[in-house]
This record gives structure tokens, sequence and C-alpha cells, in this order.
């Protein structure tokens, strides 16, 4: 990708909410599909499933889990050296289709997980949708850094000399290119649902 291109594209021009206020960004991120609901997005037939649960996501406000992504993420980044990302950040042609890589620079972006004992090789199917999705919001991506800790009790397990685990996942990468063609079909139709029912409960309000 030229300079010329990324300069046109900036992500930086296509902020939907900086992160800094949990309230306004979840805000924000209801009416958009965004990384985790693509992460979802498996079969066609399953719009309406996939839409119900989008809607009740209103109510969940995070876990355990969620808390100890949190947690390590700061870490995870550091180790990589690729700064922190919060901003909701949508894509060039669809201010629907958004995403908040946990960092984000110029060309290369970043996905961190925490692994609860769990030995993993690399993303799953499911991280797989959600990386071909911020290629989708954030094509100036070059690439995108999945990092992931395996963690025992809260720590990293024995063995990794506490270290985290990466995976450089580049654009053209051969799971990228079979599921972003799959997903945004099913994205197109769930935002387009998603649309009408929320304009359905703003008028009821």
């Amino acid at each position: 990708m030229s300079d010329l291109t990324v300069n046109q594209l900036s992500w930086a021009d296509r902020i939907l909410d900086d992160g800094t206020n949990r309230a306004r960004w979840l805000a924000s991120r209801l009416p958009v599909i965004g990384a985790s609901d693509a992460a979802k997005l498996s079969k066609p037939g399953s719009v309406d499933k996939y839409l119900a649960a989008k809607l009740a996501s209103k109510t969940f406000h995070g876990n355990d889990y969620t808390e100890s992504g949190h947690r390590w993420e700061p870490m995870m980044l550091a180790w990589a050296g690729i700064a922190e990302n919060k901003a909701l950040i949508h894509s060039p042609g669809e201010k629907g289709f958004a995403a908040t890589p946990d960092g984000a620079e110029a060309m290369r972006g970043a996905e961190c997980k925490a692994k609860h004992g769990k030995v993993v090789a690399g993303p799953s199917l499911a991280e797989w949708r959600q990386l071909a999705w911020q290629f989708v919001c954030v094509p100036e991506f070059e690439s995108i850094e999945f990092i992931w800790v395996e963690l025992i009790d809260g720590d990293i397990r024995p063995g990794l000399h506490g270290e985290p685990k990466s995976l450089t996942v580049t654009r053209d990468h051969e799971k990228i290119r079979e599921l972003t063609p799959r997903i945004l079909p099913i994205a197109t139709d769930l935002l387009a649902r998603l649309r009408v029912a929320l304009s359905y409960e703003r008028n009821l309000s």
C-alpha cells in the first residue's frame, strides 16, 4: 500500500468514539457491527440469532475474563512495542462497520487475548473472523500482531519465561482471504436489520 493511499484512508479521520468514556463507547458501538460481532458470523441463515444477541448485548458490561484481558493487554502491547488503542474506527466505505483494535499504528494493528488454562498455537476460528474484520475496518493495516498469554491461576504458565506468544497476520494470509468474503454478506444483512430494529425502538420511545 502506497503512502498516498494510507494518507487518503487515515483511520485517525474515521474515529466514531475515542474510547475515553466507557458508557459513551458502548453507546457508539451499539448501532455498528464490531469485530466481536463479526467473530460470530458463520451462517447466513442465522442473522436473526445474531441480531438478537447484538440487541441483548446492551446489558452486558463484562465479566472476570474481560477484566483479565484488560489487566494483561497493556503488558502484551508493551512487549510487542505497539501503541494502545481505545478508539472505535469505522471502515472507509460504511460507518456501520467498525472495530476497536487493541493496538493501532499507521500500518500495523494488534489484537490481544488472555487464554485461561489453554495452550494454543494461534487464533481460533472466531478470532480469525475478528482479525479479518479488523482488516475490513482498517484497510491501512498491512499486518495485525495477534498476541496472547496462556494463564494458569491468573499467571503466565510455567515454561514461557513470563512472556506472551505472538503471530503476525498479514492481510493476504489465506485465512483472511478465505473468511472476509464469507463474513461481509452476513454483516451487511445484519447491519440492515439492526438499523431497522433500532429505528423501531426509537419510534416507540
